[in-house]
């Protein structure tokens, strides 16, 4: 080897790591980054769902202390519930089971101006990407929601 090429050898360094510092950044920013956009996703999901269970139940009570009739108001409750899940969540909805109307206190059989209706909705929120169990556990977030409707006080007995 010359004397020039061992005083630029020297000059500009070993050779053997060029290159390395943008392979490291790559793998650390994959490492880092898609659990990152993971819980992201997750995060946003339940939150959409949180705020979806919460105005499906306002909008429930709603419909059920403006209905016509006591028949009626279970029907009216239930579409309106499910209409604005279908809004903000990616869940299915079950009116039967998830869906639960009380009157709070002591209503009679009809309802008058006053009384108080409490209506609860539980939904179960799976996790993108992940199974529905693991080790016999779900994997799913239970959100609730309840919310209390007052009957109008202008409002004639049903």
């Amino acid at each position: 080897m010359t004397k020039a090429r061992r005083w630029l050898e020297r000059r500009l360094g070993d050779d053997r790591e060029s290159g390395n510092a943008v392979l490291e950044f790559v793998v650390l920013a994959v490492l880092l980054l898609v659990p990152l956009v993971y819980v992201i996703l997750a995060v946003l999901r339940v939150q959409g769902a949180a705020y979806g269970i919460a105005e499906a139940t306002r909008e429930a009570g709603r419909a059920y202390v403006s209905a016509q009739s006591s028949s009626d108001a279970i029907a009216r409750a239930c579409t309106a519930a499910t209409v604005a899940m279908r809004n903000q969540v990616a869940e299915d909805f079950d009116c039967g089971s998830q869906l639960r109307i009380t009157c709070v206190g002591a209503c009679a059989p009809a309802l008058s101006p006053g009384d108080t209706v409490r209506v609860e909705i539980d939904l179960p929120v799976t996790l993108p990407m992940l199974p529905s169990a693991v080790f016999g556990n779900s994997t799913a977030i239970s959100l609730q929601s309840v919310h209390d409707e007052v009957v109008d006080e202008f409002r004639a007995n049903r």
